[in-house]
């Protein structure tokens, strides 16, 4: 399929709102989602991106009541959400092709998020740092063990030691079971919306 592009001042254009608004919003959706159509120039700056994924991400995660441009859903607009010089330029029939291939790349883009293809890159960073420093933590407090163990080497020997280690890990690995089973209960099932979103 291939992705509708548009530059920020097209899509500024389109929705009605400032080029600096549709940076600020760009530069978020590139970030959390690196896998994003774009087209770069020469120093790097952003000539176009895809339309799709600028208007799922809007629709994901910014909030409507705080939005100045329309959030367009996956069955919304017809010709009208063609890029402007395509509206102006070219004939109606190729707005509504160009119309038509949104639709059909917003559509595509909600499936994988629903499959649980796509993950917001910042929240995910997150909760895999909180969790390596919770495993982390009870893994440091192994040396307290070393009576126990210095305990099992003096009574028992080598096979003394083996039966505790077994114990220790099969203990730890339930505490790493549980303080996974905590995090994840106190997450929230869906992402807060951006609340300063002002594209």
């Amino acid at each position: 399929m291939s992705d509708v592009m548009a530059s920020i001042a097209q899509i500024a254009a389109r929705d009605g709102v400032s080029k600096p608004a549709v940076s600020k919003t760009v530069k978020r959706l590139l970030e959390e989602r690196k896998e994003t159509p774009v087209e770069r120039g020469s120093q790097g700056q952003v000539l176009g991106i895809s339309l799709a994924h600028y208007d799922h991400y809007r629709q994901r995660h910014v909030n409507p009541a705080k939005a100045t441009a329309p959030i367009r859903s996956v069955d919304g607009r017809s010709a009208g959400d063609a890029p402007p010089q395509l509206r102006s330029e070219d004939s109606f029939e190729e707005a509504r092709r160009q119309s038509e291939w949104l639709k059909v790349g917003r559509e595509k883009i909600r499936h994988q998020e629903e499959c649980g293809e796509l993950l917001r890159k910042d929240r995910t960073s997150e909760a895999v740092a909180m969790a390596g420093a919770e495993l982390q933590a009870v893994i440091k407090r192994l040396p307290n063990r070393a009576d126990e163990i210095a305990l099992a080497v003096s009574k028992e020997g080598v096979h003394g030691v083996r039966v505790l280690l077994r114990q220790v890990a099969f203990e730890i690995g339930n505490e790493m079971a549980d303080k996974l089973v905590k995090i994840a209960e106190a997450a929230t099932e869906t992402d807060p919306l951006i609340e300063d979103e002002d594209a």
